[in-house]
């Protein structure tokens, strides 16, 4: 993952100063070329990154993602709490349903992301977070990347909410495989922190694609690419609406944060948040009084 603080139109490559860079290697953060780009396990990385070489580090570079750790033991915690079920009482307290939120259980747009169904659920969640976290938090600083995680939450929540009131509105719950795809019951629980772990995705992508480079051909393309196609493939199981939303949530908030450095961007990122919440209390307000 490039540095999303750090504009490189007017750099050069480290290894070949008459070329403009393409961008940063996602270890030492050089400016590097098109030719001289590695694609790495998360970003793409210089040469000798690449080696194994001992790459160049900042000081900024030997700061941990604190909270990343913080966010995944705080999944843990909450996993012991539940007793590793989505069904005991404490999660019953934090799941997110429409007609819950509709009747004024807001807090389930946020406590909802930190429940999940077992232990390949939360497994699977914590070390993608743990993961994308490791690279965008020590790049975009720690409140930015808190907007950016609870942006995605949210927009999960409300993708959930909207499909729910799709079910409502419209037809498409009688259509077989559609309407089982498409809308989710206003009743039916759902948890974890997948919409938050889209969200980052959704940066990620936007991040790559303010430096020219297509997302859908790097592995943070390929791994939104695979997770959708389970998300479609096991709809009855896994919340497409979690997972659209949270991955248009994080795109959104994202291009906000990466567009500059400047404080504005984070206070209309965080507006935008506020809004996303907003929209989402309302379709649910709407959703439960047609009910």
């Amino acid at each position: 993952m490039s540095d999303p603080e750090v504009s490189t139109d007017a750099a050069a490559c480290y290894r070949h100063p008459d070329r403009p860079a393409l961008t940063r290697c996602s270890r030492c953060e050089r400016p590097i070329c098109g030719d001289d780009l590695i694609e790495a396990p998360v970003g793409y990385q210089c040469p000798e990154c690449a080696k194994g070489g001992q790459p160049v580090r900042r000081l900024r570079d030997l700061e941990v993602a604190q909270v990343t750790r913080v966010l995944v033991g705080a999944l843990v915690v909450a996993f012991v709490a539940t007793l590793g079920t989505a069904r005991s009482p404490v999660a019953e307290v934090a799941w997110l349903t429409t007609i819950q939120v509709g009747h004024g259980e807001v807090w389930r747009l946020v406590t909802s992301g930190f429940v999940h169904s077992g232990v390949i659920h939360i497994g699977f969640n914590g070390y993608l977070l743990w993961l994308l976290g490791h690279q965008l938090e020590p790049r975009m600083g720690r409140a930015r990347f808190i907007t950016l995680y609870v942006g995605g939450l949210i927009g999960g929540s409300l993708g959930v909410i909207a499909l729910s009131a799709m079910w409502v509105f419209t037809g498409l719950n009688e259509v077989p495989v559609i309407g089982s795809i498409l809308t989710t019951h206003p009743l039916r629980p759902t948890v974890g922190a997948s919409g938050a772990v889209f969200g980052l995705f959704g940066a990620a992508m936007v991040a790559y694609r303010q430096r020219g480079i297509d997302p859908w051909r790097t592995d943070i393309g390929s791994l939104v690419l695979l997770n959708l196609v389970i998300t479609i493939a096991f709809s009855s199981f896994i919340s497409v609406g979690g997972h659209l939303g949270g991955l248009a949530g994080g795109a959104l908030i994202g291009a906000i944060l990466l567009r500059d450095r400047d404080r504005s961007s984070l206070r209309l990122a965080i507006g935008a948040v506020v809004a996303l919440t907003a929209v989402a209390i309302v379709l649910a307000r709407i959703t439960v009084t047609a009910l």
